[in-house]
């Protein structure tokens, strides 16, 4: 069956039918035109293989003052204990081939420092309301994530007060801990 034929079978090419064969020429103009841009390889929009390894504290956990929502501490009336997770991250193009050991701790510095630049005042957390018992995590080669935990005492904390806790990554190793997303702002609104 010849081409001719199998386009008089669907109805294109029926005699004084100029508006099928229009039809025609365009789907294969179409087709013709995808096929040329299958094989197009774009560059990605940013090369992020020149970049490096950065630490950071995952923003959707709240890491850094632009997500300093994202860290507000909500207790239950009732709770005598609660938690807090921090979720370290190895940003870079490929993962690690080495271990990677990460140091956090308090940094009562940026607290001051938000306070200075901020209508909204904070004290410091008291020792007694919070404790963390394991401030370094070691993230395995090939691996990315590993979380530590902040634990918190809601029944010691005085909720007539605004409580200000930054976490920042302390130590990775040689590696750049990031600028925006090194430290974690825990904090507590007063009620």
């Amino acid at each position: 069956m010849s081409i001719s034929l199998r386009l008089r079978y669907f109805g294109c090419l029926k005699p004084n039918n100029y508006i099928g064969m229009k039809k025609l020429y365009i789907y294969l103009l179409v087709l013709y035109l995808l096929s040329l841009s299958s094989c197009k390889k774009d560059k990605p929009a940013i090369d992020f293989s020149t970049v490096g390894t950065i630490i950071e504290i995952l923003p959707e956990n709240g890491g850094g003052l632009e997500n300093f929502g994202g860290a507000e501490l909500n207790f239950g009336p009732t709770d005598t204990i609660d938690s807090a997770a921090i979720v370290l991250n190895i940003a870079s193009p490929y993962p690690l081939n080495k271990a990677l050991t990460i140091s956090m701790g308090v940094n009562d510095a940026l607290r001051n420092a938000y306070n200075s630049s901020n209508t909204n005042q904070y004290d410091a957390f008291p020792d007694s309301v919070f404790s963390f018992p394991v401030t370094s995590v070691t993230i395995s080669a090939s691996q990315r994530l590993d979380t530590l935990q902040v634990y918190f005492y809601p029944t010691k904390i005085d909720t007539t007060k605004n409580y200000l806790l930054p976490v920042s990554i302390k130590d990775a190793q040689g590696e750049t801990i990031s600028g925006n997303f090194g430290t974690i702002y825990f904090h507590t609104n007063a009620k």
